[in-house]
């Protein structure tokens, strides 16, 4: 699995969405600092693949960035040559939802049955991957806290991790499938033999002697029936062919008394049908006289309206007339009310122009009433200035005498000044007030005089426009009235009655009484047709009734005749019979009918006679067919259950000898069957032998844990050269009884634990280990699947020295020339600088990812 490109929103510090393209990298680090969500970006592979990342489990809610509703991550990636993209998105509150996708001609479809349902969708992962969890975790993505698991971890987890790494899966799953076939072969083996006790006891050769001589003894039955068949079978035809003539003669005699009952029928019918034709015909000629009364009486009706139309005019222009009429005296009355409105208001407007007059007079004298209010307010206003004045001198000048200087200028003054007149200001302000409520008064009376005179313009107007109107109303009319009166000239002349409408009114009542007594005569002459009508029809149908039975006895009967005497023979004696006459003569018919009757009668009775004769004859062949058959079938009173029974007995020997026949042909085929299920059911014991032997081989404690010794063997020898490089000569791996262990070359070979190393020594190892391992998982796999075609390592690089980090540098690109995704995620920028790399940055609003070339 190689990844392609990693999208994450709402994940741990990456609050907005953050792309990351792996496609044109084969070496990079992922470098930020502390807190800023470089290991969340592995987590987040984890999380998009299984749902679970390693410090939270299946809890992943709990890295939804703080404040937001919910997180995101979609990782598109490869296998093999198939693309991938999966979608996985986890709500603060809800499920997690999953989409899977495929890519299949350059359209992302759906990448199977259930890849939008999550537990679905993790199988198909899982399966495409070939990895699990655990598997992923230990092989592909190193996390922190689990880079050492591969190498001090629990032994078995370690074989489970190289058994999916390894594809030794497959031997399991062969030895299951040997076991499977090994017990199916078994339960086949032992059906075939239930089935062979079962259904195949009775097949044995003596069973197939025996079913062979029955079919012998079918046969000669067969045989003999045949021969006695063709013998009745003569003898019946012989009879059958006078029974032939029996039954002609019979069918003809039937059929001449039908015939004879049909003629006597028609004879009593004919009697009654000339009586019903004579009555029928002096009906119709009684309603044809009724009926040409009733049409001259219409002719005259129609004459009498034409006449009329001329002389006093049609409905249609009379309607029309009335009409206008109607119109003309409407227009006169409507005319006479406008001349009284129109007169009406000529009066009114003499009135009105008066009150116009009146009016503007008013509005003058309010206008120099209201001039004159307003100069008494000027001279008030003035007035009560000087008074005011005054008043101030007298108070500024008060206790002032004769030669005092003045207040204002300063000059001496001329005399004393004279006491304040606080009396008239008093009465000057009481002047001005009075001036002031007059003024109003007067502006009022001059807005009333202005609005009465606006007021008699309208009437003035309103008066004027009206008598315009009835002016127009007034001509309009006339010209009405003209056209009216023109048009009901035409129709009642010139001059016109005083009342047209009543006139024409007269002529419609007279062409209305024209009318309905030619709708009467309509009604007669109908009435009198119709009556016409089923008289006559009376007289056709009995005429019809005639004529039927007429052609019932003009029936051929020459075939009837024909047949009996070609089923007589040379001794049959001729017979003639006429043809009937015209149906226009009823009582030569009836006795025809009669005649026809009789003779018929007696035509039948010799034919019954012939056939009493020669019904006596079957006795004899009877007795003739009984004495060929014997005792191979029992006897039957008649030479038909003869027949039958010997047909009966051919067909079922027929069928017994084709039975026996084909039981002995199964027993032969059966016998063969038998020793084929024989032969296979010892395949199949021998089958299962073969594939239990072969499911013992197979094993998990067998093969599979040889492979897994040998693999771990390989790794301990390939992570050996990559320690002794990285620690300086000082270390190399061994592995023994599933443990791996250090040969400290430095301390004369001691060889410990691995758990004993220091904390920098055990990332050492766990590094070597993790490189072997991807290098070597190609050639230790059983299947094309498994690879690792990435890798990922997050923690431990600053515990190296610049030796040993050139070293793992040196190692890493390798890695990654060699077609592999390498990551490693540190704070070490020496090495981070080495390859391609992601720069995460924190701030306040989210951790963002950017690439540094």
């Amino acid at each position: 699995m190689r990844p392609l490109r990693l999208e994450v929103k709402g994940f741990t510090a990456f609050r907005e969405a953050q792309p990351i393209d792996f496609t044109a990298l084969d070496v990079f680090a992922i470098a930020g600092p502390t807190g800023s969500g470089k290991s969340s970006l592995l987590d987040a592979m984890t999380y998009a693949l299984y749902g679970r990342v390693e410090r939270v489990g299946d809890r992943v809610s709990q890295l939804i960035s703080q404040g937001q509703p919910r997180m995101a991550v979609t990782l598109e990636f490869q296998v093999g040559n198939e693309r991938y993209r999966v979608t996985r998105s986890t709500p603060a509150k809800g499920a997690t939802k999953i989409q899977l996708e495929r890519q299949f001609d350059g359209e992302w479809v759906q990448a199977g049955d259930g890849s939008d349902r999550v537990r679905e969708a993790d199988r198909i992962i899982t399966r495409t991957i070939g990895l699990t969890y655990d598997g992923f975790t230990r092989s592909v993505l190193l996390p922190q806290g689990k880079f050492a698991e591969f190498l001090v971890g629990d032994a078995k987890k370690r074989r489970d991790i190289l058994t999916e790494l390894l594809g030794l899966s497959l031997f399991r799953r062969i030895a299951e499938r040997a076991g499977a076939i090994a017990k199916e072969s078994h339960i086949r083996a032992g059906t075939m033999a239930d089935m062979l006790e079962r259904e195949y006891t009775e097949t044995t050769p003596d069973a197939l002697k025996a079913a062979r001589a029955a079919a012998k003894e079918a046969e000669r039955r067969e045989k003999a029936l045949g021969a006695v068949a063709e013998q009745v079978l003569e003898i019946l035809g012989r009879w059958k062919d006078l029974k032939r003539s029996v039954d002609e003669l019979r069918a003809c005699a039937d059929e001449a008394t039908a015939a004879a009952v049909n003629a006597g029928a028609a004879s009593e019918e004919l009697a009654s049908l000339a009586g019903r034709l004579d009555e029928a015909m002096n009906k119709v000629e009684a309603t044809a006289a009724a009926s040409k009364a009733a049409g001259a009486a219409l002719d005259e009706a129609r004459v009498a309206l034409r006449d009329v139309d001329t002389s006093i005019g049609r409905a249609e222009d009379l309607s029309r007339a009335l009409t206008r009429a109607h119109s003309l005296m409407e227009a006169r009355r409507a005319r006479d009310a406008r001349i009284g409105e129109r007169d009406r208001a000529m009066n009114a407007a003499q009135g009105l122009r008066h009150a116009l007059e009146a009016a503007e007079g008013t509005t003058i004298e309010a206008a120099e009433a209201l001039g004159a209010r307003e100069r008494e307010l000027a001279a008030a206003e003035a007035a009560l200035e000087e008074a005011r004045h005054a008043d101030l001198v007298a108070a500024v000048s008060s206790g002032l005498r004769a030669g005092d200087p003045c207040p204002v200028c300063g000059l001496p003054l001329e005399e004393a000044p004279r006491p304040s007149g606080a009396e008239g200001l008093t009465r000057a302000m009481g002047a001005m007030e009075e001036s002031r409520k007059r003024l109003e008064n007067a502006r009022r009376a001059a807005t009333q005089a202005e609005r009465g005179l606006e007021s008699a313009r309208r009437d003035v107007d309103a008066n004027t426009a009206e008598e315009r109107r009835l002016a127009a109303d007034l001509e309009e009319l006339e010209s009405r009235i003209v056209a009216d009166e023109e048009t009901l000239a035409t129709v009642l002349g010139d001059p016109l009655p005083d009342d047209p409408g009543a006139a024409l009114e007269e002529r419609m009542a007279e062409l209305r009484r024209l009318d309905r007594a030619e709708r009467d005569a309509e009604r007669l002459a109908a009435d009198a047709a119709q009556a016409l009508s089923k008289v006559e029809g009376e007289r056709d149908r009995v005429a019809a009734l005639i004529e039927r039975q007429r052609d019932r006895l003009a029936a051929d009967h020459r075939p009837l005749l024909d047949r009996a005497a070609r089923a007589i023979g040379k001794d049959a004696s001729p017979v003639k019979l006429s043809s009937p006459p015209s149906a226009e003569d009823p009582a030569a018919l009836e006795a025809f009918a009669r005649k026809l009757a009789k003779a018929l009668s007696a035509f039948a009775r010799r034919l019954a006679e012939e056939v009493e004769r020669r019904s006596s004859i079957e006795g004899e062949r009877l007795r003739e067919a009984v004495e060929r058959v014997g005792d191979l079938v029992d006897p039957a009173p008649t030479l038909d259950g003869i027949a039958q029974t010997l047909d009966a007995a051919c067909r079922t020997a027929t069928a017994d000898v084709a039975t026996t026949a084909q039981r002995a042909d199964d027993l032969a085929l059966r016998l063969e069957r038998k020793k084929e299920l024989a032969g296979e059911g010892k395949q199949l014991e021998d089958r299962s032998r073969l594939f239990k032997v072969l499911a013992l081989e197979l094993r998990a404690d067998r093969l599979i844990a040889f492979l897994q010794a040998e693999a771990l063997q390989v790794l301990a020898a390939a992570g050996s050269e990559r320690l002794v490089a990285i620690s300086d000569g000082r270390y190399r791996l061994v592995c023994r009884d599933d443990e791996f262990f250090v040969v400290d070359l430095w301390n004369g070979d001691e060889e410990r634990s691995v758990r004993t190393l220091s904390g920098g020594e055990t990332f050492l190892a766990s590094l070597a280990l993790a490189l072997a391992l991807a290098d070597q998982v190609r050639s230790l796999s059983v299947t094309d699947r498994a690879r690792l075609d990435s890798l990922f390592l997050d923690e431990g690089f600053g515990t190296l020295d610049q030796e040993a980090l050139r070293t793992v540098v040196d190692a890493i690109e390798q890695l990654g020339g060699d077609g592999r995704l390498v990551g490693v995620i540190t704070h070490v920028r020496e090495l981070a600088e080495h390859f391609p790399r992601f720069e995460v940055t924190k701030s306040q609003r989210g951790s963002s990812v950017a690439l540094v070339s």
